[in-house]
């Protein structure tokens, strides 16, 4: 049996926003952060949509799409981290 460490690095959405290329490109799906640069061309969907959220929050558009268990299991390999939220004085 392996067990998978889930990755505790936060980051904030302006560090995110950073990744936001082809050769380096996260984006937040319920406040988790993956790094998607090596499955962008494996994409099913195409690379399109990915760039287009690359260093933004994907969730509504992650959960528009009825990706398959396969697909959520291969997303939480690429996590990275979490979403450090924090309020603004």
């Amino acid at each position: 049996m392996s067990v998978r460490i889930i990755p505790t690095k936060r980051l904030t959405y302006e560090e995110v926003e950073r990744h936001a290329s082809a050769k380096d490109l996260f984006v937040i799906v319920h406040d988790r952060v993956y790094d998607i640069t090596d499955f962008l061309e494996e994409h099913p969907g195409g690379t399109d949509v990915l760039l287009e959220l690359g260093g933004l929050d994907a969730t509504k558009a992650f959960e528009e799409v009825d990706h398959s268990a396969d697909a959520r299991e291969l997303l939480k390999s690429l996590q990275v981290g979490v979403l450090h939220t924090y309020v603004r004085c």
